[in-house]
């Protein structure tokens, strides 16, 4: 998942009614931000790891470091 994609799901579950991308200055909506890159770092380290379990020797971890750094 992306940044966006968690800032999306936070105002599709009217976690904050005043978190518009538009107010970047919002203290609120620099929490929310703040929040959705550290789930997004989450889920590629989660995916990074299930990726190095695969049995494909270097490709996978190749893959692996990949995804991980995917930013």
């Amino acid at each position: 998942m992306t940044q966006d994609e968690i800032i999306k799901l936070a105002n599709d579950a009217e976690l904050c009614q005043s978190i518009w991308i538009d107010d970047l200055d919002d203290e609120v909506v620099q929490s929310v931000i703040r929040f959705a890159k550290l789930v997004a770092e989450k889920e590629r380290e989660r995916i990074s790891q299930k990726i190095a379990q695969l049995p494909f020797g270097d490709t996978a971890q190749s893959l692996s470091i990949w995804v991980k750094n995917d930013t």
